[in-house]
């Protein structure tokens, strides 16, 4: 089915600018305004990034779909996230609508999804720019760092094991996509900085998370981590630009930072 789904994407061939697309996925809206598919954006989900303005419905509930509202928006072209319910995308193709299925989650499933949308919407030289500031790699060692998320931790198989590789750290856990935080795995994984991401309703720069390492230098099995002597705990606040999406490129230039901060 999913070879299928692909494949009427790949005949998409309206100019630019007369597609309609209808996005489920906030992440993949992010990459569709980077790609420059913002007028052709006639549906998305109510925390997509889009500015206050924007014409297109709200509508898009990938947790409620719904067919009827759906049609209604007359899209040519609708995206799904990897994590959805596969009968909607059976559901969406079966109604004679285009129907475009992100990658599932992996290391570098962004920088396939990136090309998958430039492809689908005529504009695969951007999105081959995009994808190759997630792929570069800069020279050194990766140092090891632990992202911890609404109580959970990014290991190197999620999503964020991309954008963490092009800007020279890796994630500190030895496996898994996403695991429960927890105090004792964070003390054994022994990372060289701890970055919290804290959802907002804008972006943010990250900074230094004075209240959590007060607190981290109070827990007996965490005070000695050098990630905590050294004052290497951090925050930042997210709205897009940590979702699977090309936001990501927006933070390499503060993770490039912190990984020169760390050395050599």
């Amino acid at each position: 089915m999913r070879a299928w789904l692909l494949g009427c994407v790949s005949c998409l061939s309206l100019i630019a600018g007369e597609r309609r697309i209808a996005s489920y996925s906030p992440g993949a809206t992010q990459t569709l305004l980077d790609l420059g598919c913002s007028a052709e954006i006639t549906m998305a989900t109510r925390w997509c990034p889009l500015p206050d303005d924007h014409p297109a419905a709200r509508s898009a509930d990938i947790f409620l779909p719904d067919l009827e509202r759906l049609l209604l928006a007359k899209p040519d072209l609708v995206i799904i996230p990897r994590m959805a319910n596969p009968l909607w995308a059976e559901k969406c193709a079966g109604a004679g609508l285009r129907t475009l299925v992100l990658h599932r989650e992996s290391a570098d499933s962004v920088s396939r999804d990136i090309r998958l949308l430039g492809e689908a919407t005529g504009r695969s030289d951007q999105a081959l720019r995009l994808s190759g500031e997630l792929t570069k790699r800069p020279s050194g060692e990766p140092r090891p760092i632990l992202i911890i998320w609404d109580g959970v931790m990014a290991g190197p198989e999620s999503y964020l094991a991309e954008p963490l590789a092009a800007a020279g750290w890796k994630s500190a856990l030895p496996q898994g996509s996403w695991l429960k935080f927890d105090w004792e795995l964070l003390a054994s994984t022994k990372p060289e900085a701890v970055l919290w991401i804290q959802n907002s309703p804008k972006d943010g720069p990250i900074g230094l998370y004075a209240e959590k390492v007060a607190e981290m230098k109070g827990l007996p099995a965490i005070r000695s981590l050098p990630c905590v002597v050294k004052e290497r705990v951090y925050q930042t606040n997210n709205r897009s630009n940590w979702l699977p999406g090309s936001g990501l490129t927006k933070i390499h230039a503060d993770l490039r930072r912190l990984r020169e901060q760390v050395g050599p």
